[in-house]
């Protein structure tokens, strides 16, 4: 980097960082006079808002992922790990390749865009049995053990345990939850009928919401809409309620009564 013009780096690539970049690569083009750096441990852009969609088998990956460096032309990328932020030095170490090799990167203006993780609120047992969705394997991740269920529930010296199998929890009555249940659900009740020893009356779909309402950021009305679609769709919906405990394949909820699954999606 040439040390004549002001140094921007930018720590993430999801949302924050890569509208930041995007931001910076038009002022670029225009003639700014900086050195700018993107900084993420994936070289695509993933547009989350879709994961549900492929793990529903409605998208190819393909589809909600864009290459960084098609996107970037005037801002540099690293494709690399974030080990460390020295603030008194500005300098940030960074660490790339199968022997993560280092480097220190030096910068006049640090942006940090590197998201959030998860938040289990140290609820026993949900960390390590739950599935999540915040990234692209999260996504194949769980659309693989949709799958595998049915496969596992269809053989008939299964029979004692397809009620595991087959119950389907979800835990989160706002945007994102309310999309993955509305996609899984389609995606079984669409797949369950390839399985001879499998009927829809057996699939068990449940939404577990904390409020009286879902979708809560579309207001009351939208919010009861969403609900009586679903339910018309055959989604159960326990209102005012929380997973309090998961252990082995058991979900406790807060209304004191216990789901038998191996699939919760928090």
């Amino acid at each position: 980097m040439s040390s004549s013009k002001p140094r921007v780096l930018i720590l993430g690539g999801g949302f924050g960082g890569m509208y930041a970049a995007l931001e910076f690569e038009r002022a670029l083009a225009h003639g700014a006079k900086l050195d700018v750096i993107l900084v993420n441990h994936d070289n695509f852009f993933l547009f989350t808002p879709m994961l549900h969609e492929v793990a529903a088998s409605d998208l190819d990956i393909t589809n909600i992922v864009s290459p960084i460096r098609k996107l970037l032309r005037r801002v540099t990328f690293f494709h690399g790990e974030i080990e460390t932020i020295d603030l008194a030095h500005q300098r940030v170490g960074v660490s790339h390749g199968h022997e993560n090799h280092c480097h220190a990167l030096p910068y006049d203006h640090l942006i940090l865009a590197l998201g959030s993780t998860t938040n289990f609120f140290d609820i026993p047992g949900l960390a390590d049995r739950a599935f999540t969705m915040k990234s692209l394997s999260d996504a194949i991740v769980l659309r693989n053990h949709l799958i595998a269920n049915l496969e596992e529930a269809d053989f008939e010296c299964g029979t004692s345990q397809r009620t595991g199998l087959l119950n389907f929890v979800v835990a989160g009555g706002g945007f994102a939850g309310v999309e993955t249940i509305a996609a899984m659900n389609d995606f079984l009740r669409e797949a369950v009928e390839f399985f001879p020893h499998l009927r829809e009356d057996m699939l068990r779909i449940i939404l577990v919401s904390s409020g009286r309402d879902i979708l809560p950021e579309l207001g009351e009305k939208l919010g009861t809409y969403a609900q009586h679609k679903l339910a018309e769709q055959k989604v159960e919906i326990r209102s005012n309620c929380k997973v309090t405990a998961v252990k082995d394949q058991d979900v406790t909820l807060s209304d004191g009564t216990t789901i038998t699954t191996n699939t919760l999606v928090w």
